[in-house]
């Protein structure tokens, strides 16, 4: 048998619940002009709002058994949402995403698959040509640290992984995966500016001219004469510079180099003229290996009979300007 005493009074436009005497929900009631509006007669489907939004804060869910009771609470959306869901066989819909729950299932191909399937052959051979340039470039960095520890910047590894890569992509003779930067051309090392900020040639405006004489093995950059002031763009708050050479034999396939660093002392930046002077780096003669030469300008600050270091990174340059490959 079907009561109607605890149905409450028509809101507008939304439905009205229907109960049995066991407190079961049994249909809603709409009124009759609800068909004109369907938009608004539907409480489970307001724009903006989710169901369990709408339903919670309405006063259709106000527990119609309060009579009984004795006490005027608030029914848990769960219950009619339960009730309409047998009724209707669907789930109702949210306008909300649903969020990503964790999971212990692994993502994505393995690493043994990668491994060992031949349909990632080609990911291999990739995977083991990056490892050789990063390699090289690991390699590259550290022999010229002494050259570039005031003249870097944060991406320095990163833009001279790209080179090494540029390198090892013109090996010709090598099978694909397993091509190498001592196969390549290494002359693309040549203008290299390891602090990506300021270049030798935007720093140090006279030309060094460096001769590589590998019978004797020794490397010569000569210095003309200038006026600091006006070749030399200092950084902010200089009182002198100094002008650092290194030059280094490397082989790729070894890892084997050998490395010498020259410098002139610290020069005044003032207006007067220096004089002309060479710098002349020693490398094994008759070396089978590349020999690359890095030319640098650091700036100090002369306080108290003392010369610090100004570490800037606009300013400090280190470039290579000069390969000699066999």
């Amino acid at each position: 048998m079907t009561t109607q005493a605890n149905i409450p009074g028509s809101y507008g436009h939304q439905g009205t619940p229907l109960y049995n005497e066991a407190g079961r929900l049994l249909a809603w009631l709409m009124p009759a002009d609800a068909l004109d509006m369907p938009w608004q007669s539907n409480p489970l489907q307001s724009s903006g709002r989710t169901v369990p939004e709408l339903c919670q804060s309405s006063a259709l869910f106000t527990d119609l058994q309060s009579g009984r009771s004795g006490q005027d609470a608030l029914l848990p959306f769960v219950h009619y949402y339960n009730e309409l869901k047998i009724l209707v066989d669907q789930l109702f819909p949210s306008r909300k995403k649903r969020k990503c729950m964790a999971s212990d299932e692994p993502k994505g191909v393995s690493a043994d698959r990668v491994a060992t399937d031949p349909n990632f052959e080609r990911t291999r051979e990739n995977a083991a040509e990056f490892a050789a340039a990063g390699k090289a470039a690991y390699l590259l960095r550290s022999i010229f640290r002494d050259v570039t520890v005031y003249a870097k910047d944060k991406i320095t590894q990163a833009r001279l992984l790209t080179v090494c890569k540029r390198v090892l992509s013109t090996d010709g003779v090598s099978a694909r995966g397993e091509r190498s930067v001592a196969n390549g051309d290494h002359l693309q090392f040549k203008n290299f500016n390891f602090n990506g900020r300021a270049g030798i040639r935007d720093t140090l405006y006279v030309r060094c001219p460096v001769t590589i004489d590998r019978v004797t093995g020794k490397a010569t950059v000569a210095i003309p004469s200038f006026v600091p002031k006006t070749m030399v763009q200092a950084a902010k708050g200089s009182t002198h510079y100094k002008i650092v050479a290194g030059a280094s034999a490397i082989n790729f396939n070894t890892g084997d180099s050998s490395f010498m660093r020259v410098d002139t002392g610290h020069l005044p930046w003032d207006q007067l003229p220096t004089a002309a002077t060479s710098l002349v780096l020693d490398f094994p003669p008759n070396s089978p290996d590349t020999v690359f030469v890095a030319l640098c300008v650091e700036f100090t600050q002369q306080m108290n009979g003392q010369f610090y270091p100004l570490k800037t990174g606009r300013s400090n340059a280190a470039t290579i300007v000069e390969v000699s490959q066999p």
